[in-house]
């Protein structure tokens, strides 16, 4: 940690470090160069991620909705009913009932019916060929049992029920029910068939209902037939048995007149119960407001006016509320015609109540005025023959029987004519469209996420490269590394003429040339500005490949091509052709001319470090006097020392010098090694005097380092006497 911590601060080697400010605009082309470095990660991630995401959204099964909207519509009016439907408000749950029973299973079983599903493959093919021959996966699958043939049934009803959505709209009798299948025909077809499959499953259950109700009637009538053919029966053979005249033409005074009695007393006890009736039907309709059960009074011509007319504007309201909504003008006009209607029904009920409440306590009156004058006939009547009076008994009770029997009879007729009336509870309001485009997936949409997500995980991609990479790809870091200004730059190139110097030689302002001119200008410059003599340059990197040696070929060249005398001190690990090095010179085995040769190519004299491994620590002022002895010679001694985490002879070498170049390779060099040389530079009191970057990529080698100068004559380079 303090290691880290002191890297944050300038060395103390009297150089001013200038922090430059960095804008927006810099900002933005940093992170354009990282792009750009790494253009072909972000390439290949962006591919990458755009064709499987189109793939992913092309194989996405297509799915279509379409949607069906109906009304529920109002009961129908059943003049034949006595507690008839018509003119009901609607319940508040009515709508999510109706929604509930559309989507149930008995109603998606009857679309599986008419919908089948879809054919698997042909009988005959590749997968009949192949099962043929004995490859059993290509079989068809044996046939389900009973059981699991129940199962895949339930199952495809559920899936069914899983497509549909049924919604009932607020405030309105409207519901809305939409169908998602595979085709637009599909789903049309769906979204109509469960709303008609419903009209089928309903108008079925009523007339089920109603036949129920029939038969119930069809079976009492039929017993009431037989009890009245019984009592036919009984008479006629008590008649036959007994002997007895023909009562309607023979019969003595007294009989006949019983029968007239009693057949007015039948009459009289009818007219009673249809008072009753009536009075029952009427206070009904005063009660709930029911007009429907006034249809059956027909001795009430008004008030059965006055119901048809209520029953009539309800029925057109209903249809306009289906229509138009409920705050339509004609709605609004309609409800007050109904409350006109019903304030007329109620007015006709009361006044029909008054007359029918005087027709019934009439009625009952009479008949308890038959029945005592009937009684007081009987009695006289005893003494004529028992066997006539009980003949008598029996006739009234064949007349019963026939009159209730024939009651029965018209009302199963009734039953009959209802099942015209029967319509469905809903109503179509308008079928399902074939959709013209499938709902999803949005293809153009999810193409645009697909790009937008390609662009994201490219960036991502980058940004984790850029995160994990130990070596330095940013030329802002490394300008604020460890304090260390940055000398120059210099550009990646290829080939050998890296090694031999011509391309500083050769081209008097290429890249290199431009950038090994402009390194040695400000070497110059701070040897002007006051700095100590600044001869002897040692070159250091942390590892091998890093540039060093190619940065002192670069130096070197460039100076001799000045016309100045340059001397190059090679690393330890090389190979004297003269058989000496620099520690043979400082040890006394052999003299500076001895040891120094000159390269063939570029006319630079090379001193080979030699081999240091038997060196001793005193013998360091012995080397520093040999290379001033040496400086007196050269304009410019250039040292390629060894790299510092492979040989500890690089911070012999660096110590020595005058100062030292650290050099960085792009992408290449460790954060980690960079900072822990650089602190053992510190440590032996090497005077760094900056960093060099080499092999830069893209746009970092167009960078300007830091205080370079403008593009410089060689002639500057006298300052280095």
């Amino acid at each position: 940690m303090g290691f880290e911590r002191e890297l944050d601060h300038p060395f103390d080697n009297g150089a001013a470090y200038h922090r430059q400010p960095v804008d927006g605009y810099a900002v933005m082309w940093r992170y354009v160069g990282v792009m750009s470095r790494h253009r072909a990660l972000f390439a290949s991630v962006f591919a990458v991620a755009f064709l499987g995401g189109t793939g992913v959204v092309f194989s996405l099964k297509r799915s279509f909705v379409s949607t069906a909207t109906v009304v529920v519509t109002a009961p129908v009016d059943d003049p034949f009913s006595q507690t008839a439907q018509g003119g009901k408000t609607l319940e508040d749950d009515e709508l999510a009932t109706q929604a509930e029973l559309i989507q149930s299973r008995d109603v998606a079983e009857l679309v599986l019916k008419q919908i089948p599903p879809s054919e698997g493959g042909h009988k005959g093919g590749l997968r009949a060929a192949l099962c043929s021959h004995g490859l059993k996966f290509a079989c068809p699958a044996p046939a389900p049992s009973e059981q699991q043939g129940q199962l895949e049934h339930d199952a495809r009803i559920d899936g069914l029920l899983t497509t549909i959505t049924v919604e009932p709209q607020p405030h309105s009798r409207v519901i809305a029910l939409s169908a998602k299948a595979d085709t637009a025909d599909a789903a049309a077809s769906i979204a109509n068939a469960f709303i008609s499959s419903y009209q089928q499953v309903s108008l079925t259950q009523q007339r089920g209902d109603l036949a129920r109700d029939a038969e119930w009637l069809d079976e009492r009538t039929s017993a009431l037939r037989r009890r009245w053919v019984e009592a036919e029966k009984a008479a006629s053979d008590f008649n036959a048995q007994h002997g007895l005249t023909n009562l309607d033409g023979d019969s003595p005074l007294v009989g006949h007149e019983i029968a007239t009695m009693a057949a007015s007393l039948n009459q009289a006890q009818a007219r009673y119960a249809a008072a009753q009736a009536r009075m029952e039907v009427l206070n009904e309709v005063k009660a709930n407001g029911d007009p429907r059960s006034i249809i059956a009074l027909g001795d009430q011509p008004l008030l059965v006016a006055s119901a048809n007319a209520l029953m009539q504007a309800e029925a057109a309201r209903a249809q306009k509320i289906g229509s138009f909504g409920p705050n339509h003008p004609d709605v609004v006009g309609l409800t007050g015609q109904v409350a006109a209607a019903k304030a007329s029904l109620a007015a006709e009920t009361r006044q029909a109540l008054g007359s029918v409440n005087a027709e019934l306590v009439a009625s009952r009156a009479e008949v308890a005025q038959l029945t005592r004058s009937l009684d007081a006939l009987r009695g006289s009547y005893t003494g004529q023959g028992a066997a006539q009076a009980e003949y008598r008994t029996l006739r009234q009770d064949a007349d019963s029987a026939k009159s209730v029997y024939e009651a029965f009879l018209d009302r199963a007729k009734e039953f009959a004519d209802r099942a015209a009336l029967l319509r469905p509870p809903v109503a179509f309001v308008s079928h399902a469209a074939v959709p013209a485009a499938p709902t999803f997936p949005n293809r153009k949409k999810l193409e645009l996420g697909v790009i937008v997500l390609g662009l994201i995980s490219a960036s991502a991609a980058v940004a984790l490269r850029a995160m994990l990479s130990s070596g330095f790809t940013d030329i802002e870091e490394l300008r604020r590394f460890g304090g260390l200004r940055l000398l120059a730059v210099l550009p990646k190139t290829r080939g050998l003429a890296r090694a031999s110097g011509k391309l500083s030689v050769g081209q008097s302002y290429s890249p290199i040339g431009d950038a090994a001119r402009g390194l040695l200008t400000q070497l110059s410059l701070m040897r002007a500005s006051g700095d100590a003599d600044d001869r002897i340059v040692a070159v250091t990197s942390p590892t091998s490949g890093d540039g060093k040696s190619t940065l002192v070929s670069w130096l070197a060249a460039t100076v001799q091509a000045g016309g100045q005398d340059v001397l190059v001190i090679g690393d330890a690990a090389g190979r004297s052709t003269v058989g000496h090095g620099l520690w043979d010179v400082a040890s006394g085995r052999a003299t500076a001319d001895e040891a120094i040769e000159r390269d063939a190519t570029t006319g630079v004299d090379v001193l080979w470090g030699g081999d240091l491994s038997a060196f001793d620590p005193s013998g360091v002022d012995k080397l520093r006097a040999v290379l001033r002895g040496l400086s007196s010679r050269y304009r410019m001694i250039v040292i390629d020392a060894p790299s510092l985490m492979v040989n500890p002879d690089g911070l012999v070498l660096a110590s020595i010098a005058d100062q030292a170049l650290f050099v960085c390779r792009w992408n290449d060099t460790s954060r980690r090694d960079a900072a822990l040389c650089i602190e053992r530079l510190r440590h032996y009191g090497v005077r760094v005097s900056g960093l060099v970057l080499n092999a830069a990529e893209g746009r970092a080698a167009g960078v300007s380092p830091d205080g370079q100068a403008p593009r410089a004559s060689v002639g500057l380079l006298q300052h280095f006497r």
